[in-house]
């Protein structure tokens, strides 16, 4: 009996701490592909750095929030990368978008790593730290054909 609760003790940690999510589209290509799958690890905003891949619910234009398709309970999440904390200097793809200066406190500036196919902050605005989930900590398994696993 108490290895079934250390097990159902160690899923909700787990479950507390971690997500695992599908990239669909094509918005982080080279580095993410549609199909990729990917462990997030919850962090607190403040442990963040410029660089990192993250996910947050998706946030549209005028702040609306894509709801989740029929028959799911969870909203969609972007992964993006975090390309500007507060203090940092605006992105020079945010400044071309009529955003200038540095990044305001509480928000962060985050961009797909294929501008071309990307809904990300330079539609969107910066986006408030506290909506960010957490970091990508690892692609498992294989991420298309050929492609080894992890990063």
């Amino acid at each position: 009996m108490s290895a079934i609760l250390a097990c159902g003790v160690l899923v909700a940690w787990a479950r507390r701490g971690f997500l695992y999510s599908t990239v669909e589209g094509c918005s982080m290509e080279p580095t993410l592909y549609a199909g990729d799958r990917l462990l997030v690890r919850r962090v607190a905003a403040g442990r963040l750095r410029v660089g990192d891949l993250v996910v947050c619910p998706v946030r549209l234009p005028g702040g609306a929030v894509f709801l989740p398709p029929p028959g799911e309970s969870v909203p969609r999440l972007w992964v993006k990368r975090l390309a500007a904390l507060p203090g940092d200097p605006m992105p020079p793809g945010m400044v071309a978008a009529g955003y200038g200066g540095t990044v305001p406190p509480g928000v962060a500036v985050l961009l797909g790593d294929n501008p071309a196919a990307s809904t990300d902050s330079r539609a969107v605005g910066p986006v408030p730290l506290d909506r960010v989930l957490g970091r990508v900590v690892w692609r498992p398994g294989l991420s298309r054909e050929g492609s080894p696993a992890g990063w």
